[in-house]
């Protein structure tokens, strides 16, 4: 008989990879473990290292005490997308993240300049081409 009051880290798991906007093999592949060992950890199947769990938690960008805390991690209220964006930069140096600023700046500039050229024209969703 299955203990209820077990705590279950691979619901946790599933939940903060998804609210990061990640899927099994971007985690996976940034853990350096295999997906279906991977898959085993948010079923609760795997008896992960604390170890192997703390690259995991790493990698998503979050502690290992989030895997055992029912708190939000998501405290600022950051969405999936804009995770997905501060993921990316995580563990990169100033300098990077100061070029991917400036490419961000400088990404807007121009579309706010294009949009001023041709202010009648209906923008889409996805209409990001400069």
């Amino acid at each position: 008989m299955k203990d209820e009051k077990c705590f279950k880290y691979g619901e946790r798991l599933r939940k903060l990879r998804k609210e990061r906007g990640l899927s099994q093999e971007d985690v996976a592949l940034r853990a350096d473990i295999t997906t279906s060992y991977y898959g085993q950890l948010e079923r609760g199947t795997a008896n992960p290292t604390i170890l192997l769990l703390e690259k995991v938690c790493e990698v998503m960008g979050f502690s290992l005490n989030d895997i055992f805390t029912e708190t939000s991690t998501n405290l600022l209220g950051i969405d999936s997308l804009s995770m997905q964006i501060l993921q990316q930069i995580h563990g990169k140096t100033d300098r990077e993240k100061e070029l991917v600023l400036s490419l961000i700046k400088t990404s807007f500039k121009l579309q706010n300049e294009k949009q001023q050229k041709n202010p009648h024209k209906r923008r889409s969703k996805d209409d990001m081409d400069l």
